[in-house]
């Protein structure tokens, strides 16, 4: 790598982390704009890349748009509640009617990525404001955990990696790649656990032993999530998912680990609040 694509990977990196934080430090409608524009770009990245599969042809900007629309839904009201589950249902209905009416080979494999489009990306990136809405730290901590992992995994990968993690989907990844990845995760739940923790909040920063849980369920679901979407650019035969960062490749390159533990963090901070 020349001095010249390091900067401009840096300069990306830097930018791209600069608003994910900024955004859930200073919340409100900035996060809204920022992370309302993750989940449009990102649909529209996916309905992009899944279009590379022959005649499979998804509605690209109408699966953006209801993206948003359903971000914007749960960041005012809730994804939760009974309306956002009737605007999604609608979304749906509306996708099926406008590829009943399209000349394209493969209608009902359109409508089936239109909703995985909806599922893998919106529906996480929802959760997110909730996870904000809960405690702004928690969600902060996911993405540095994240951050902190895949740049040890790296490291380690690059200079011990002999165990492959799995050839047919990802050949640079190794084991040890993994465990150099849950280092730098528990070391950023320690740091995390030392500065910002309330010993008098009913929440994972009450004790260290939770805060090691929560990294550890973000480095193992995390590594799912990169694994997932290797396997969806290894069936399109691409290396990256875009090109929107130089250096870096698309935005499903740098949220597919979160997007994916996402999910499981949420359920263990639901869990942490009951037995708290």
């Amino acid at each position: 790598m020349n001095i010249k694509t390091l900067l401009i990977r840096s300069l990306s990196g830097l930018v791209y982390v600069s608003l994910i934080v900024s955004a859930i430090i200073i919340g409100g409608a900035y996060f809204m704009v920022v992370f309302g524009l993750l989940v449009g770009l990102t649909l529209f990245e996916f309905h992009r890349l899944t279009g590379k599969q022959g005649s499979v042809d998804a509605l690209q900007i109408l699966s953006a748009i209801f993206g948003v629309i359903l971000f914007i839904v749960a960041s005012r009201i809730s994804m939760f509640s009974p309306f956002f589950l009737l605007v999604f249902l609608l979304g749906f209905v509306v996708c099926c009617i406008v590829e009943l009416f399209r000349n394209t080979p493969a209608r009902t494999d359109n409508i089936a990525y239109f909703l995985l489009g909806q599922v893998y990306i919106t529906m996480p990136i929802c959760l997110m404001y909730e996870i904000l809405s809960y405690n702004y730290i928690v969600l902060l901590a996911l993405f540095v955990i994240i951050w902190a992992s895949d740049t040890f995994a790296y490291l380690a990968g690059s200079l011990f990696g002999k165990h492959k993690l799995s050839p047919s989907i990802s050949p640079n990844k190794s084991w040890e790649g993994v465990v150099g990845g849950l280092i730098g995760a528990l070391l950023t739940a320690l740091v995390f656990y030392l500065t910002v923790s309330d010993p008098t909040a009913c929440e994972i920063s009450v004790s260290f032993i939770r805060w090691l849980i929560f990294a550890v369920v973000i480095v193992v679901f995390g590594t799912l999530g990169d694994l997932l979407e290797s396997l969806l650019k290894r069936t399109v035969g691409v290396k990256d998912s875009g090109h929107i960062m130089p250096g870096h490749g698309g935005l499903l390159d740098r949220l597919d680990s979160v997007i994916f533990a996402v999910i499981p963090a949420a359920v263990y901070i639901f869990i942490m609040s009951i037995i708290c």
